[in-house]
């Protein structure tokens, strides 16, 4: 190896290190930055309706994709969010009577036979519960220990909105002109690789329309069949909050399916917990239904991403990126993939034309076909 090309490779390495480093630093930048373009794709799905379907001047469909974002935001938070606020303190307000129904139908059970009478120990859960005193000494001393961390969690809230605020402003300008955008985008590459960029750049559009699309009729069916099943029919109380929770759980694949059993859980045991085994199967029933519909269609059919595979992406983001990196790990990921896949495997590789069936033998993975053999 010549002395220039040693000298060419270690600056290369060098620059590339420094970028890593740069975007490791600027991490939680950057994922805001995805954000504002996710919810900027989310805004030109209604505007490239308009425009392309209803023949709409351009300018016209954008504000009105704008007006609808800021619609829903408003909606929100004068319907759903003061529902979710009432429903919740009534939530923590049940409580000691959960437990109190909950330790009640356990003594029952342990009652109702001799040999359960001798296996199952006693609780004391009732009697933790009635004694109304303790419970004002206990709400004390963890309201005095815990004002140090409300006082923080304003400080949080105040700079989650503060974020979400920057999102949805840095959004609004990605939506006005995303051409200049991709124009800068082609100034960076060769004039032969233009179209090949621009078809890569429709490729990330789609893989994260559809994603979005997705997501929006899952979090509306996942809503409506909750408060449809769990409140209309099975009349379980409070079930606006635990819709909405349900529906925007979804958010979070696979852990979020779990998390609205807490709020059913204490509702049911506070009302009637010999209904909380109809309501909690029910629920999960729910959840089967819309994970093996509507998920797949886009995680495995259109993305191919196995659930496993998800599920540690979701870890790593989580340790890495925090809350708003878990709640963008199934974008991020396609995102990921979607580069991989076009610029990596299509054009590196060379795998656009080539098929790999594959098929599973005793003796391990083999393709279906001679020649890949």
């Amino acid at each position: 190896m010549s002395y220039r090309a040693f000298l060419q490779r270690t600056l290369l390495v060098s620059i590339l290190t420094i970028f890593l480093l740069g975007v490791w630093h600027l991490r939680q930048t950057l994922l805001l930055g995805f954000a504002a373009v996710v919810i900027a794709v989310a805004m030109s799905i209604p505007a490239n309706f308009l425009q392309h379907r209803l023949h709409w001047p351009r300018r016209l469909a954008l504000l009105a994709a704008i007006l609808l974002a800021l619609l829903i935001i408003l909606l929100v938070n004068l319907i759903v969010l003061p529902t979710i606020v009432r429903e919740t303190v009534a939530l923590f307000a049940q409580v000691p009577r959960a437990l109190t129904n909950a330790a009640d139908s356990y003594q029952q059970f342990r009652e109702s036979n001799e040999r359960l009478l001798e296996l199952l120990p006693a609780l004391e859960f009732a009697t933790l519960v009635g004694n109304s005193q303790e419970i004002i000494n206990r709400a004390v001393s963890v309201l005095n220990a815990g004002i140090p961390i409300v006082l923080q969690g304003f400080g949080i809230l105040a700079s989650t909105v503060a974020n979400l605020a920057i999102i949805l402003f840095i959004s609004i300008f990605f939506l006005i002109d995303p051409f200049s955008y991709v124009r800068a985008s082609l100034f960076l590459i060769p004039g032969a690789y233009h179209q090949r960029a621009l078809s890569i750049w429709n490729a990330l559009y789609h893989t994260l329309r559809s994603w979005l699309s997705a997501l929006l009729i899952s979090i509306t069916i996942t809503t409506l069949l909750v408060w449809l099943i769990l409140g209309v029919i099975l009349r379980m109380p409070n079930v606006m909050s635990v819709a909405v929770f349900a529906g925007f759980a979804t958010l979070i694949p696979n852990v979020g399916v779990f998390l609205p059993l807490i709020p059913i859980t204490i509702f049911t045991l506070a009302n009637d917990p010999s209904s909380w085994p109809i309501i909690v199967v029910a629920y999960l029933l729910i959840q089967l239904v819309e994970s093996n519909i509507l998920t797949p269609s886009i995680v495995k059919a259109e993305l191919n991403i196995p659930a496993g595979g998800m599920l540690l992406f979701q870890v790593i983001c989580g340790i890495l990126l925090g809350a708003l990196g878990v709640l963008l790990s199934v974008p991020l990921l396609a995102t990921i993939i979607t580069l991989v896949r076009e610029v990596y495997s299509y054009d590196i590789l060379g795998l656009r034309q080539r098929p790999l069936p594959l098929q599973q033998t005793s003796g391990g993975w083999v393709f279906t076909n001679e020649e890949e053999e």
